[in-house]
């Protein structure tokens, strides 16, 4: 991954718990329609500016099971989450 996939992924990453904090005064009932809703903005966004070298299907669902475990209050820090949302990517087949 390189230097542009890396500094996306991060503002990315950044931004997670925001997300994750505005989905606390979602119903819980209207929740997993929340999050539906955040993953096709996150397909919208990387299919719209075309970061080249990431896979937009991996990349969306790697982010969605961080947001997930954000949601879910698991607490991981934004440097942790980065490097695990990288080695996801990078194992994903090509």
């Amino acid at each position: 991954m390189g230097l542009e996939e890396t500094r996306y992924l991060a503002t990315i990453v950044a931004g997670i718990p925001h997300v994750a904090k505005a989905m606390e005064d979602v119903p819980v009932e209207q929740l997993w329609r929340a999050l539906e809703a955040a993953e096709v903005s996150y397909w919208r966004t990387h299919t719209t500016i075309g970061v080249c070298g990431i896979q937009v299907p991996n990349v969306d669902s790697a982010i969605m099971r961080r947001l997930k475990g954000q949601v879910a209050a698991d607490g991981l820090i934004q440097v942790e989450m980065l490097k695990r949302l990288r080695e996801e990517v990078g194992r994903a087949p090509g």
